[in-house]
């Protein structure tokens, strides 16, 4: 079975089709002739081999018979060895209409020379009757037909070739007939071929289209929700809320904003906050951040899921710095930013069956808002969870225990730059690159004993 099956694709497997359905029609006649070349090929080279003894017992006197016998096997050799070539592909149909008329034109030269005789007829009837099955332009196959009966009809007078008698009118009328279906087989041919390609190319569009939807809609997803949870949703319909057992949440908000609203043009107040929250969202993308969403003038992303890193807090309070200097170097309507940062468990996913939100729940949350709600303008807020994770990193101002609503007494401290050991800069702005040996040293540590941080959500 195996060696059956490789000779079948050496035969016909080696016109695969490349770079999709072909454009044109003769693109795709010609890949139709690539996938039968090599096999016409190899036939027309062995199928007259037989045939020499016995032309040499009906006409000994005709030696032409033997040479335009060789010369049929000798054409399907060079259409064989054609095949093998890089160019053979875009060149099949051509070659294999030359293959094709000369097997035509000499049958026909051989039945002529024999004055029509039956045996040698009717093997040309049948070569007549496989001109429908080359997949050439419909005037090129009639040509042949065309061809082959000229060269059929003027050797055969040369040679003495009548049709008197009942026999050989009846001969004849089998040649004129095969003649008629065959041509009319050819148009039916070449029209279904040209259905079958302009299907398949409707089908290719189609597929295409299809495939730039889908491309537009896992965009826009993943505009929407982080990439593994949209990648989840598609595949599965829904999304299992995880338990994160270490994230960082960073709320902003900037100052001023209620009496703004109360004066500014709305339209002015809003194309404000959306060029602020468009730079965010350019800043969250190069820190290793996760937007989770704004609600009103609040910004909220989170760091460490919905893959965990070991570098959660890091790249929580890396953010946080940038949004600050972000907002300090452009002018706006509001009277500053304030940032609050907390880490700890929290609960992340999706819920409902409409108008789809990735989220987060838990104490954690309330705690980064409390953070924010409790910091000063242009500072940026965290709490000692916090501030355990980012101390080898960054510098900080301790604030001691501040008094929060429903939370009593929470130690926090300012978060005021990276490290001058750390830092490109002497604002303690950009990381250099013993920051980032050592932030690559905190991620490659594990988390969590058993590896991944991230657990089912127990069931109720």
């Amino acid at each position: 079975m195996a060696g059956a099956g490789s000779a079948f694709v050496w035969l016909f497997g080696a016109g695969e089709r490349q770079g999709g359905y072909p454009e044109t029609f003769d693109d795709e006649l010609a890949f139709q002739s690539w996938k039968i070349l090599r096999v016409s090929g190899l036939i027309c080279t062995l199928a007259w081999l037989p045939y020499l003894r016995l032309d040499e017992a009906l006409h000994p006197e005709l030696p032409s018979l033997l040479l335009l016998r060789l010369s049929l096997s000798f054409a399907g050799a060079l259409a064989l060895l054609f095949s093998f070539l890089p160019s053979a592909p875009r060149h099949a149909s051509r070659a294999l209409f030359v293959l094709c008329m000369c097997l035509e034109c000499t049958t026909g030269l051989i039945t002529g020379l024999t004055s029509g005789k039956s045996p040698y007829l009717g093997g040309f009837l049948f070569v007549l009757m496989l001109v429908p099955l080359a997949p050439v332009r419909r005037r090129y196959a009639w040509g042949m037909l065309g061809a082959a009966i000229l060269v059929f009809w003027v050797s055969g007078m040369v040679a003495g070739m009548d049709f008197e008698g009942p026999e050989r009118s009846y001969s004849l009328q089998d040649l004129g007939a095969a003649a008629l279906v065959s041509g009319v087989f050819v148009h039916l041919s070449d029209r279904l071929r040209r259905q079958g390609w302009a299907k398949g190319s409707t089908v290719q569009r189609q597929n295409e289209e299809i495939a730039r939807d889908k491309a537009k809609i896992d965009s826009l997803l993943c505009n929407i929700l982080p990439a593994p949870i949209a990648s989840e949703l598609t595949r599965d319909g829904s999304v299992k809320p995880v338990f994160h057992e270490e994230a960082t949440i960073v709320f902003a908000d900037f100052v001023g904003f209620t009496g703004k609203a109360a004066t500014m043009p709305p339209e002015a107040l809003v194309a404000a906050l959306d060029a602020y929250f468009c730079r965010f969202d350019g800043i969250a993308d190069r820190s290793c951040v996760e937007k989770l969403k704004t609600i009103g003038d609040a910004y909220m992303v989170a760091a460490g899921l919905p893959e965990a890193t070991a570098t959660h807090a890091v790249d929580a309070c890396l953010f946080a710095l940038r949004i600050r200097r972000d907002v300090e170097g452009h002018e706006g309507p509001f009277h500053g930013v304030r940032i609050g940062v907390h880490s700890g468990p929290l609960m992340a996913g999706m819920v409902g069956s409409k108008k789809f939100a990735y989220d987060v729940w838990g104490d954690t949350v309330n705690t980064a808002a409390r953070m924010e709600s409790s910091g000063e303008v242009w500072r940026i807020n965290v709490s000692r969870r916090t501030y355990e994770r980012v101390k080898d990193f960054f510098e900080v101002t301790a604030r001691g225990a501040v008094s929060v609503k429903g939370k009593g007494e929470l130690d926090m401290y300012f978060l005021e730059r990276i490290l001058p050991e750390l830092s490109r800069d002497e604002r303690g702005l950009e990381p250099n690159e013993a920051f980032w040996e050592r932030h690559h040293a905190l991620q490659s540590n594990v988390l969590v004993s058993g590896g991944d941080p991230r657990k089912d959500a127990p069931e109720e």
